[in-house]
């Protein structure tokens, strides 16, 4: 990238949505564990598949994140669509549903993916300009 700050700036954003989304899954699995305790088994059993799916995509997004800092910084592409990716399948096991800090936590993901992919676009249309 040919802007240090759109890359700190979409690292940041990658490493805080994935956090967030981790953080989103604890409370997920901490809801899990009140609702099996209460005695509502159907929703506990949901609450813990969510916390996982959540868990899987949190890290992804972190690992997609670190990997755009370090193996593939050469690469900006390959990180910045895998964490749009991530961030709209986040959306879509979400939904406008309860769980508002894994939704921000997507939201953080995606905002960092956009980020990974502006150097990359801006070449391509300043390439094809100039072509």
């Amino acid at each position: 990238m040919s802007n240090l700050t759109e890359r700190r700036l979409a690292l940041g954003f990658g490493f805080l949505g994935g956090a967030l989304v981790l953080l989103g899954s604890l409370a997920s699995l901490l809801t899990g564990v009140v609702d099996l305790v209460i005695g509502r088994t159907y929703a506990a059993i949901g609450s813990v598949d969510l916390a996982l799916v959540l868990g899987v995509l949190g890290a992804l997004a972190l690992l997609f994140t670190w990997l755009a800092r370090r193996d593939w910084k050469e690469r900006p592409v390959a990180s910045g669509v895998m964490l749009v990716v991530l961030a709209a399948l986040g959306w879509a096991f979400l939904g406008l549903g309860e769980n508002v800090i894994s939704l921000l936590g997507a939201l953080f993901v995606l905002v960092g993916g956009v980020l990974l992919l502006v150097g990359p676009a801006q070449r391509a249309v300043t390439s094809l300009a100039t072509a």
